[in-house]
């Protein structure tokens, strides 16, 4: 038989040794409905089952519009962090969970909590530049959350606590002869990975990240996801198809050491300077490279915007004071020699 709740929004009733539970109430507009067993061979203990049962409901992120910051970034990390360039993006996604706060509500986070996010970064020595990708992160994830899962979130934008950096100081490779220099002097197993970033610009993550199925050598083209969740491309040039086509297939990914993925080659890079005696330059400076020579070669930047994955054309023009070869040549001719 049958028991009715008048004041709550179940009924259970007996079905063999079980009782069974009929839940239903209304929840921001939408009515739910759920029939299934309590477990319970005891009444008094099927009925606080219930009850138990409607305040997880209530009290679910999709219904009281609410969610911690550690779930949001692991259902950002899920949905998009994942597909971006993996190079210290889960270390930086840690430390800024932790350092905000773990179990801290979106909606809670006030500007205090930014500024002295920001205050702690600086105390660690963190520049600008790092201090604004944690930043970015956290708006994307906010972003996310308002937009695409309705849930509560502050009333400011993130971005508006972004810090002043300084201008770039953009470092490149001056010629081929110094690049082949540097790979002659270079561990056998990074010159692939020094070659590719050289031909495509691609980022150091991007690179080591690669996989196969990410590399097609018929129809010469790397196809991958960007920043912004889009895929993008990038064509295999010539040289590099004779690269990548001669590395063994260990595994899934195309750059490997003795069978296992390369994570980071910083002693070998540096090794390479110290042998060949050319000016230290970071890695990051051979995707300068690849952007200065072909703004060199081609004179634009929309196209030099596409190779390297830009979203926003003025993270291009960084690189158009380098190359003005229109000023050079007016000053060559202005005084030339007759």
């Amino acid at each position: 038989m049958g028991k009715n709740n008048i004041h709550t929004p179940f009924r259970i009733y007996r079905r063999g040794e079980f009782w069974h539970a009929y839940i239903s109430l209304r929840v921001n507009g939408r009515r739910i409905i759920i029939r299934e067993t309590t477990g319970q061979t005891d009444e008094q203990r099927a009925t606080q089952y219930c009850l138990n049962r409607i305040q997880r409901i209530q009290n679910a992120p999709a219904a009281t519009g609410e969610i911690t910051l550690d779930a949001a970034a692991e259902k950002w990390y899920i949905e998009h962090g994942q597909y971006l360039s993996p190079y210290g993006l889960e270390s930086r996604l840690r430390n800024l969970i932790l350092e905000i706060g773990p179990n801290l509500l979106l909606s809670q986070i006030t500007k205090s909590d930014i500024s002295n996010f920001i205050a702690r970064c600086r105390a660690r020595g963190r520049k600008n530049a790092t201090i604004n990708r944690y930043l970015a992160m956290l708006s994307s994830i906010i972003t996310r959350a308002r937009n695409y899962w309705e849930y509560n979130t502050p009333d400011f934008k993130i971005t508006s606590f972004k810090q002043p950096e300084p201008r770039e100081n953009i470092k490149f490779f001056k010629d081929w002869q110094t690049v082949q220099i540097l790979i002659d002097s270079a561990a056998p197993h990074i010159r692939p990975i020094i070659l590719t970033a050289l031909y495509t610009g691609l980022r150091r993550g991007r690179i080591l990240s690669l996989t196969w199925d990410q590399v097609d050598l018929v129809n010469n083209i790397i196809i991958y996801m960007g920043k912004d969740g889009q895929p993008k491309s990038v064509p295999i040039v010539a040289p590099l198809h004779d690269v990548l086509s001669n590395l063994p297939r260990c595994n899934e990914y195309v750059f490997t050491y003795r069978g296992r993925k390369i994570n980071e080659f910083k002693n070998a890079w540096k090794h390479a300077f110290d042998v060949s005696g050319i000016p230290y330059l970071n890695f990051h400076a051979l995707r300068h490279t690849t952007a200065t020579w072909l703004l060199r070669s081609s004179g634009n930047l929309r196209l030099v915007q596409t190779v390297l994955g830009h979203t926003n054309i003025n993270t291009t023009t960084k690189y158009a004071h380098l190359v003005n070869t229109a000023t050079a040549t007016a000053m060559n001719e202005l005084f030339k020699k007759d």
